[in-house]
């Protein structure tokens, strides 16, 4: 892992740092090369009690699985399968962060650097898997 990921991933909250390691997994699992932001934001739908999969429940509330949830899931699923797998990647080896990832979290940790004094030390880019 990149010395700037880990400081990074020092700076998020646990459901943050949570959501980016299992991205950081699947990845390896679907032998991609890189971690990209389209991974991250597919992360969510997958927890059970996660805010994304949560508000899909809840736009067709008669539904326990509703159309609009396996869509999304089905644009994710389809965009991920799109992306390139690694050729010369060794097993166990893991899979690097995209520069537009990183870029990402850079940005977000400047942001929170400039906020306001009193969130200079919360946790940065808060992922809520659970309400």
């Amino acid at each position: 892992m990149r010395t700037g990921l880990s400081t990074i991933q020092q700076t998020l909250t646990s459901e943050a740092a949570s959501v980016l390691n299992h991205s950081i997994a699947e990845v390896g699992r679907q032998n991609h090369g890189q971690t990209t932001p389209l991974h991250v934001a597919a992360t969510p739908l997958s927890f059970p009690s996660s805010f994304l999969r949560q508000a899909c429940i809840r736009s067709h509330p008669n539904s326990s699985h509703p159309p609009q949830c396996r869509a999304l899931e089905l644009c994710f699923s389809v965009a991920l399968e799109r992306l390139p797998t690694a050729q010369n990647m060794a097993p166990g080896m893991e899979s690097s962060i995209s520069n537009a990832l990183m870029a990402i979290l850079k940005r977000a940790q400047a942001h929170q650097r400039r906020g306001y004094p009193e969130q200079q030390h919360q946790p940065l880019l808060a992922v809520s898997l659970s309400h």
